[in-house]
């Protein structure tokens, strides 16, 4: 344990982590009989390093399951990592290729092994960094999305989801990612605003009567075309809607079709259709019955349906050799720089490509449907609640999810063939010649059973029954298609119910100049490198603090505030013990500075209740630092240093405010704790505070007062540069009812509280108020008029400035009322103000 000296995070945070675990608290225990409280982990991917995402988001995870376990919930934090099919794939496979190794060569078996052989050394970097950050997750239930209970898990959806109908096998468009030669899902893609060249081209008409001309930003995939299609509406085209063009460079006939989708104002109104490698034209062509024509291949290269010159090229290199040869040809009516949205993979960085492909896919059409319910009628709450309405506008324009991956890692589909024979089972079909799909999964299809398939399921285990549904999920928004929604749909579907009734979206943590955090980018800041230099208190607390509905940068300055919040926290407690303060003694607040103090207290206690219910935890931060650092330590320790509080009572308000703090910054706060005489472990032990008594009026005016009045005289001594310790005799003329305890003035001040001011003493203003104060050896005249020059010209600039606010019509009738009357009050401060230090520089000069 830390001595009274300083708290040392590196020799603390280590034994509380161990303390912690072995105390067994962490492990969730199914037959307790207690509330259940569940939050299941994002699982972070087994190839990774914490971020700082991660630090925010299980930080506000971790404080929730603290806050629930002291309020004696039985807690689960399920715990666990994502097999992360393409990312761990392509970290082995980069060790392989450093080795002069190809995983072709080594075979399926032997390259799996290899994987799990990485896993083994590599693959538990994150959940050990996790207890660094001081995650209480049950890590004795650690799962693995491809452990063998979930995988098997994993394999007997996808059958039932075929038994239904709603997995099926298509030739379907997808999103081809060359660089990993595999198909990705929509949310795998990422559009980026890319300059090209939109290039207008004659196709001649079959009959020899003329041309029409297209736009294209994607030349290369004319030889491709297999139509031209016009909206039927757009009048310089409708004679030659049922004919046929030529199509340049190929000399195949194709007709010309008229669409709906067509937008006439786009380009010439004449729009290239190549079914194989747009979206758009697929369902086009499936509508007019037109031939798809692959001329890209798997690998990103034209494959032999083009013409000979074109073939193996890669698309770059087919882009300006087919712009070029159409030029040559007298092909090209007009080039234009155009700026558009390209589609990139988010895995690869490759451009992604428009394939047909034969795949799996499910259909999400009834799934869909109790996800959406579940928000409209309000079992499933989303915060902000904006992200709602992002889920169900997802939901209700959702497409047919790609599920295979032409990977090796993964989920093996459960799928066998033979001949024209097709088999989908758990095990493998009887009979000899079947074989199975070499693809997996969508690692997003194993991770969307995460809130159940950890618990057990398929099998009705303890924890299953106990623990599911879980209550809250937090998460960041980049993830609510590709989890949160696919979670709830499988969840009402598989469990028959909502996997959790609170999503809490929270903010990006952006790099300090406000890019995005990245290696790569070298704007990245590693949460480890931080616990390091701080401690993970400082680091926990500054992530709350930087957090908010909104995207924040990273903000250092937060960081600090966290540490010198827990150095302030450290101090704090070796003065109540220097004190004698004693837990269990007399708590009933005695003093008017103990009432005070209870009053505060309580306040912030009911605030952070409704904080923590809002999810609000940047103002749960400011509030638990200032509660902490102002009230307590700045003013209360003060005024036990002078005998104005009970050592015992501020014993008891120590010990409410580390339980308060606790779920925020638990390091600093149990070894606090634990040096209480009478402490039993706080984490383990001790209720979060409560709210018994109600406001205290009479000592929160008398402290206001108090405070207004130190700040004044700690003011004048400043302005004045009269030193701390120089006796003063101080007059205090305040509002009616705000009176200012004499004994507790003299101790915080270094003054002495008169009734009366001295002929010459000098106006200090204060809030509701002024002061007169008066120097042993009177006042400098020349000094005190300059200074009273400069109030008086402070104040009238600030009166004039609240009465241009207030002559401004516009702020009075729209503004809030409080606001236009907090402007009044100022006004009217100012102009007292103004009007008493304009009558003390008079009768200075006067005198001078």
């Amino acid at each position: 344990m830390g001595t009274s000296g300083r708290f040392d995070p590196a020799e603390a945070e280590p034994r509380w982590i161990a303390a912690w675990e072995e105390s067994g608290a962490l492990r969730a225990d199914p037959a307790s009989g207690k509330q259940p409280f569940t939050i299941a982990i994002p699982p972070p991917n087994v190839t990774g390093a914490l971020h700082m995402g991660h630090a925010l988001n299980n930080t506000i995870q971790d404080l929730l399951i603290r806050r629930r376990r002291m309020e004696g919930a039985e807690t689960m934090w399920i715990c666990g990592t994502d097999h992360a099919g393409i990312a761990t794939q392509a970290v082995v496979e980069k060790q392989l290729a450093a080795e002069g190794l190809d995983r072709r060569e080594m075979g399926r078996d032997a390259f799996e092994q290899r994987v799990w052989d990485w896993k083994a050394e590599s693959g538990g970097t994150i959940i050990s960094q996790l207890r660094r950050l001081g995650a209480t997750l049950d890590y004795s239930r650690e799962r693995f999305t491809m452990d063998e209970g979930y995988a098997d898990a994993v394999l007997g959806v996808f059958v039932a989801l075929h038994e239904k109908g709603w997995v099926y096998r298509d030739d379907y468009m997808v999103n081809w990612d060359p660089g990993l030669r595999s198909a990705i899902s929509d949310l795998e893609v990422v559009n980026e605003e890319v300059e090209d060249t939109l290039v207008e081209i004659a196709y001649p008409l079959s009959d020899g009567s003329g041309e029409i001309v297209v736009a294209t930003t994607r030349p290369e995939t004319m030889l491709g075309d297999t139509a031209v299609a016009v909206h039927p509406e757009d009048e310089r085209y409708g004679e030659l809607v049922g004919t046929t063009c030529t199509l340049p460079l190929v000399g195949r006939e194709i007709p010309i079709i008229a669409d709906d989708y067509i937008d006439p104002a786009f380009g010439t109104g004449a729009l290239k259709v190549t079914p194989a490698h747009d979206m758009n034209d697929f369902e086009m062509g499936r509508r007019h019955g037109l031939e798809a024509i692959g001329i890209i291949g798997e690998d990103g290269r034209i494959t032999d349906a083009a013409p000979e010159a074109f073939r193996g090229m890669t698309v770059a290199e087919a882009s300006t050799a087919v712009t070029q040869a159409l030029r040559d040809d007298g092909r090209v009516r007009g080039e234009t720089p155009y700026v558009h949205s390209v589609p990139f993979s988010h895995r690869s960085g490759e451009r992604v490509e428009p394939l047909i492909s034969l795949q799996w896919f499910a259909d999400m059409t009834e799934l869909a449907q109790p996800a959406i319910a579940a928000v409209e009628e309000g079992r499933l709450r989303f915060t902000p609640e904006r992200w709602g309405d992002v889920y169900l506008n997802w939901l209700r324009e959702i497409r047919p999810w790609c599920l295979s991956r032409q990977l090796w890692w993964g989920h093996q589909l459960p799928v066998w063939y033979r001949g024209e024979e097709i088999h989908v089972g758990r095990e493998a079909p009887e009979g000899e010649g079947w074989e199975r799909d070499p693809d997996v999964l969508d690692t997003w299809f194993s991770s969307a059973l995460w809130p159940f398939a950890t618990l057990g399921w398929p099998e009705q285990t303890p924890e299953l029954e106990r623990f599911y549904p879980t209550q809250v999920l937090s998460t960041a928004r980049d993830i609510i298609f590709l989890w949160v929604a696919r979670m709830v749909m499988m969840g009402v579907e598989f469990m028959g119910a909502e996997p959790f009734s609170e999503v809490n979206i929270h903010s990006v943590i952006q790099a300090p100049d406000g890019r995005r955090m990245s290696k790569s980018l070298g704007t990245g800041i590693d949460p480890i490198d931080v616990i390091e230099e701080h401690g993970a208190d400082a680091l926990r607390f500054g992530m709350l603090s930087m957090s908010s509905a909104q995207d924040a940068r990273f903000n250092m300055e937060r960081i600090e505030m966290g540490r010198q919040l827990v150095t302030k926290i450290w101090n704090a407690t070796n003065l109540v013990l220097a004190r004698d303060g004693k837990l269990g003694a007399t708590t009933a607040p005695l003093t008017l500075a103990d009432r005070w103090m209870t009053a505060r207290l309580e306040a912030v206690i009911r605030r952070a209740d409704e904080l923590i219910a809002a999810f609000e935890f940047s103002a749960l931060a400011d509030a638990v630092y200032h509660v902490i650092f102002d009230d307590f330590a700045d003013w209360y320790l003060e005024l036990l240093k002078a005998d104005e509080a009970t050592p015992d009572v501020a014993a008891h308000i120590l010990e409410q405010l580390l339980a308060l703090a606790h779920p925020l910054i638990p390091f600093v706060t149990e070894e606090c704790y634990a040096r209480l005489p009478g402490a039993e472990g706080l984490m383990l032990q001790h209720a979060p505070p409560v709210a018994a008594a109600g406001p205290d009026p009479e000592a929160e005016q008398a402290i206001a007062a108090l405070q207004d009045v130190v700040r004044g005289v700690r003011s004048f001594r400043a302005d004045n540069d009269i030193a701390p310790r120089e006796p003063l005799k101080v007059a205090v003329e305040i509002s009616a009812g705000r009176a200012v305890p004499s004994a507790a003035l003299a101790a915080l001040a270094r003054c002495e509280h008169v009734s009366a001011p001295a002929e010459a003493a000098q106006v200090q203003p204060i809030a509701g108020g002024r002061l007169m104060i008066e120097r042993e050896g009177g006042i400098d005249t020349a000094a005190e008029i300059a200074r009273l020059e400069d109030a008086v010209a402070l104040a009238e600039k600030e009166l004039a400035r609240a009465e241009k606010q207030l002559a401004n019509e516009r702020f009075v009738e729209r503004a809030p009322a409080d606001l236009v009357a907090a402007e009044r009050e100022k006004a009217e401060r100012f102009r007292a103000e103004a009007e008493t230090l304009g009558g003390q520089l008079a009768a200075l000069r006067s005198d001078a």
